[in-house]
């Protein structure tokens, strides 16, 4: 069930729209592909999570982000130019390429670029952006270690990916409205976005 990641067995099990776990740079997570409606319910019934709450994404590039959202403005440009790759999530307009259900119907999609080549390669590989969501149960503790994963979720899963320990640090979430940043989610960009940025807090 579990290995070292293998690229091409990723990218195939995200074409058939299977669910797989892999280590991303903040966490394990679920990951599927974002851009098919079953993959992403598959994904809301194995975290047992309710839909009325969004997915985040990740895409390899800034390229990605484009095709998938409508326009970036200039602040949220810069901010993207400062903190991407890494554990910074936008709110940003998506467009139709993206499901409805991943943001649960809003017209924002979270959206980031993981800072770990070896998923940006298997995003650009796949060719559209993929959801990434902590591999545990809604409502219960992150998933550092591969081993404490519920035995009930991975029934629904196809490829465990197994790497190390990872230390898990949620993504800052934010969003730019009006030429100032909200902070919806604190992490540990969030002072350094403060420093950068203190004339649009």
């Amino acid at each position: 069930m579990g290995d070292l990641m293998n690229i091409d067995k990723l990218v195939n099990i995200l074409k058939k729209g299977e669910l797989a776990i892999i280590p991303t740079d903040t966490t394990y997570g679920i990951v599927c592909d974002a851009t098919n409606d079953e993959a992403v319910r598959k994904a809301f019934i194995t975290k047992k999570r309710d839909f009325n709450k969004p997915f985040i994404v990740l895409a390899s590039d800034i390229n990605m982000v484009n095709k998938y959202t409508k326009k970036i403005s200039d602040l949220e440009k810069e901010i993207i130019n400062n903190f991407w790759p890494g554990p910074l999530t936008i709110l940003l307009l998506k467009n139709s390429l993206v499901s409805d259900m991943v943001t649960a119907s809003s017209p924002f999609v979270g959206i980031r670029i993981p800072n770990d080549k070896k998923l940006q390669e298997v995003i650009k590989r796949f060719g559209s952006p993929i959801v990434a969501t902590s591999a545990n149960i809604s409502g219960e503790d992150v998933i550092i270690d591969v081993s404490n994963i519920d035995k009930e979720l991975l029934k629904n899963v196809s490829y465990v990916c197994y790497g190390d320990k990872i230390s898990s640090i949620p993504s800052t979430l934010i969003k730019v409205n009006a030429e100032k940043i909200e902070f919806l989610r604190e992490g540990v960009l969030t002072p350094k976005i403060k420093e950068i940025f203190k004339n649009n807090i």
